[in-house]
């Protein structure tokens, strides 16, 4: 009896051991598969991380917008030289703009009009239409009755604008040698006028080309 029970007892512990090796697997299994997820959950994090921390491309800058050189209406600059300001008193940035509105309309030359007479030593002066033909820079003023210079009004520097050519006017009429005066030189304040007009009118020439069509 004492064997039998000896017998029943190997019985029992065979099959507890049995049902142990029959749940460790699983529990085993178990173990690495909530790992696994854990480590795709990692990663799956991780690849959101790497995601947003991607820099977001910035749009491209706006090509910037061509400025266009101001274009004045000659028709709304005044033409006679004595109710014109100075060209310095234009902005900077327009003043070349100016310039080539009065270039394009030419010196203001009224051959037709009435020119005042005034005593100069007991006698009658005037301002003769032909100095037009003879010195093309030459214009006048209806307004004030004087001469001006066209070439200086638009290139003369700012310390050579005390002459009469350019402030105030001339009207020395029995004074004539006073134009060849103007003129001067080649180192003149004229010439130096009618050269920066060449540069203007011609950028790129030589200056063997920059003929003065107003000496």
């Amino acid at each position: 009896m004492k064997r039998s029970g000896d017998i029943a007892s190997l019985f029992q512990k065979y099959e507890s051991k049995k049902k142990a090796c029959s749940q460790s697997p699983s529990v085993a299994a178990a173990v690495p598969e909530e790992q696994m997820e854990e480590q795709e959950d990692g990663q799956d994090q991780d690849r959101v991380i790497e995601e947003n921390a991607t820099p977001t491309p910035m749009p491209p800058n706006p090509a910037p917008i061509a400025q266009k050189e101001p274009i004045y209406d000659i028709s709304r600059l005044p033409l006679d030289p004595g109710e014109r300001q100075p060209i310095a008193n234009y902005p900077v940035n327009d003043q070349d703009a100016v310039r080539r509105s009065y270039i394009i309309k030419g010196p203001f030359q009224p051959y037709a009009h009435q020119f005042e007479s005034r005593k100069i030593r007991n006698r009658d002066r005037q301002f003769n239409p032909m100095w037009f033909y003879k010195y093309p820079w030459i214009e006048y003023s209806i307004k004030k009755e004087v001469a001006f210079c066209f070439v200086c009004y638009l290139f003369a520097k700012e310390k050579t604008k005390k002459y009469a050519f350019i402030e105030g006017g001339w009207r020395t009429w029995n004074r004539n040698d006073k134009l060849d005066l103007h003129v001067g030189g080649v180192t003149s304040a004229h010439n130096a006028a009618q050269e920066r007009y060449n540069l203007f009118m011609v950028p790129h020439g030589t200056i063997d080309d920059k003929i003065c069509e107003c000496r």
